[in-house]
């Protein structure tokens, strides 16, 4: 059986979400495709490898395929991945490829389990591999549409396009999640401020005025967290030189920078930078024929 599961963009919030604060995050028309076959034996096929269980190539389907077998003990399957979305690149690719494992593997082998449980075996992945996590990315993976964030709340968000920059520069979640860990051990009234600022522009987004203004002040209190990166502050001045407001989305470190702007703009900077123009997505995990 096949499945597939979207990525998203976290529109506000990065890392703040994390300690409680709000996010507001969509998912958005990029999936990850997984398939599941009956076997005598695990095996794992993606671009990156092929592998039997491996919890540093594969960390997110290994530990998927592991704790679905805590639900439903199996002989043995064969995964192979297919996705549209960029590893590494803060748009969700961890959970999507975790949900639609989780999803085919369900299908498969009949364990008649509802998204509410696919997503929370999911949350389960993630902390598996990163060992902190707010469930963000598995809950709009599972359920697709835009959502606040810790309340899940969906959210009918305006008619907006996207666009989504590769920094050229991997990123990796738990690292940067334990970097802002350690920074706000470091400085937890420091950080703490910073956290609250990050909420209230989500909050102030609510109202679906002013986008590129609230982007501009979220990434400066991204990069006051130090998960922006030189190269990353280089593009954002270039985009917003260019017309279009631009910031992190995901944990930073690298990763993608997502702008919005007029489309005639978006499609500027499409034709220097590169990168895609996305949509938000309202279906989440489902099984394709």
């Amino acid at each position: 059986m096949k499945a597939s599961a979207p990525g998203k963009v976290i529109l506000f919030g990065e890392h703040a979400v994390v300690y409680g604060r709000h996010a507001v995050v969509t998912a958005i028309n990029l999936r990850c495709y997984a398939e599941a076959k009956k076997s005598n034996k695990i095996r794992i096929e993606s671009p990156i490898a092929t592998t039997g269980l491996d919890f540093e190539k594969h960390p997110y389907v290994s530990h998927a395929v592991k704790r679905f077998m805590e639900v439903k003990p199996v002989g043995g399957v064969q995964i192979k991945i297919d996705s549209q979305i960029p590893v590494s690149s803060g748009l969700g690719s961890s959970a999507a490829v975790t949900v639609s494992v989780l999803k085919a593997m369900d299908a498969e082998f009949n364990a008649g389990l509802s998204d509410d449980e696919i997503f929370e075996l999911a949350r389960k992945v993630e902390l598996d591999v990163q060992g902190i996590g707010s469930g963000t990315d598995p809950f709009v993976s599972t359920h697709g549409g835009a959502w606040l964030i810790p309340e899940r709340k969906r959210l009918n968000l305006p008619d907006i396009k996207i666009l989504i920059v590769n920094s050229g520069e991997s990123s990796v979640t738990a690292e940067m999640v334990a970097r802002v860990a350690e920074l706000r051990g470091e400085m937890e009234e420091v950080v703490e401020k910073i956290f609250d600022v990050i909420d209230a522009v989500a909050m102030k987004s609510l109202s679906m005025e002013s986008f590129s203004k609230l982007f501009s002040v979220n990434q400066c209190m991204l990069k006051a967290i130090g998960v922006s990166t030189k190269n990353i502050d280089e593009i954002i001045q270039q985009l917003e030189e260019l017309g279009v407001a631009a910031k992190i989305t995901g944990a930073g470190g690298g990763g993608s920078v997502i702008g919005v702007g007029s489309y005639s703009a978006l499609q500027r900077v499409k034709n220097i930078f590169g990168g895609v123009i996305v949509e938000p997505e309202g279906e989440g995990v489902r099984i394709e024929d």
